[in-house]
């Protein structure tokens, strides 16, 4: 009986000493009751996000004679430049345009429709997810939100890619930030951003300081990854940042966020939106005003966890992605 107590307390020894090696990141939690999510119901009602509701349009691809594989592949964000050109970037982080848009063959159906997709520009190794044309700056340079590298930028985008166009440079403006004390921070997995409309100040999530993997097998980045640790383990390491065009600068908004989202810029610059996935909530930076520099909860309820955010310049509405209910 000795010897078996003595095996248990070694065993349980070794395990609390190789704990932080075997998990990283820690182990998961019970998330605390003001941590978790506050919910509404599914409006059953609510069919604006249905055919049937003449709001909705599905877009599909339309595969070329002789294109070699769909470039429609989990795109996380759609993005519009200066003359209303569709683009996408897709999961092996080429850069895509939607053109020519028809009613889907044998479809009957004016909502469903197909597009021709051109690959415009390789943004390199990483997992670009949030982006946006910067209509301020010179040239047509958009700026993307890349999970693996930080905050990007490409300029003087072709029509189309072919070996006779230059090829446009991708630059990686920001993939750490100074802290206070003068030491440096990652910028571990860039997921969004907004670029203001008055100072052309880029407005990005820096979702968790969890690191995106990549599945050894297919080299792809699995972006669900560290979302769920980030979930699973109650941590709220996400961070709203800000980046100047003008000196290179980059500094922090916000801290203290259940995996950093979606952002989103009022019409007048004057707040900042970000959403928190894992609390469901939206919260609201001001940037000027009487407030600037503060940080409001709204008190709006959502049924199920939240993503990305975008805000309409012409109609002053804002909306938020929801991919899913809560379990």
């Amino acid at each position: 009986l000795l010897v078996s107590v003595t095996i248990v307390v070694i065993v349980a020894i070794v395990i609390q000493l190789l704990l932080p090696h075997l998990l990283l990141h820690g182990p998961a939690v019970d998330i605390p009751p003001q941590h978790r999510p506050v919910t509404s119901a599914v409006d059953p009602s609510n069919v604006s996000l249905r055919l049937s509701s003449g709001k909705l349009t599905k877009i599909y691809e339309r595969v070329e004679e002789g294109q070699r594989q769909p470039l429609l592949l989990a795109p996380e964000t759609v993005v519009f430049d200066g003359k209303g050109v569709m683009y996408v970037m897709n999961e092996n982080a080429k850069l895509v345009s939607l053109t020519d848009f028809e009613q889907k063959e044998g479809s009957g159906d004016a909502s469903i429709v197909t597009a021709k997709a051109t690959e415009v520009a390789d943004l390199g190794m990483g997992r670009p997810l949030g982006g946006q044309f910067d209509k301020k700056g010179k040239g047509k340079c958009l700026y993307f939100a890349d999970a693996v590298l930080g905050l990007a930028r490409i300029c003087n985008l072709p029509a189309k890619k072919s070996p006779s166009s230059p090829k446009p440079k991708v630059e990686l403006l920001a993939s750490r930030v100074k802290l206070e004390d003068g030491s440096w921070s990652p910028v571990n997995f860039a997921d969004d951003l907004s670029i203001g409309p008055k100072t052309g100040h880029v407005y990005f999530s820096d979702a968790s300081d969890i690191k995106t993997d990549q599945d050894i097998t297919t080299g792809l980045w699995d972006l669900v990854y560290s979302s769920k640790l980030e979930g699973i383990r109650g941590k709220r390491t996400g961070r709203l940042l800000r980046y100047r065009p003008e000196s290179g600068e980059v500094d922090i908004l916000a801290t203290n966020v259940a995996f950093a989202n979606g952002v989103a810029v009022d019409k007048d610059e004057s707040f900042v939106l970000y959403t928190s996935t894992y609390d469901g909530s939206v919260r609201k930076y001001h940037l000027s005003g009487e407030r600037e520099g503060s940080i409001v909860p709204t008190s709006l309820q959502f049924p199920g966890f939240l993503d990305g955010a975008d805000c309409s310049f012409q109609r002053g509405l804002c909306y938020v992605a929801i991919p899913t209910t809560v379990p």
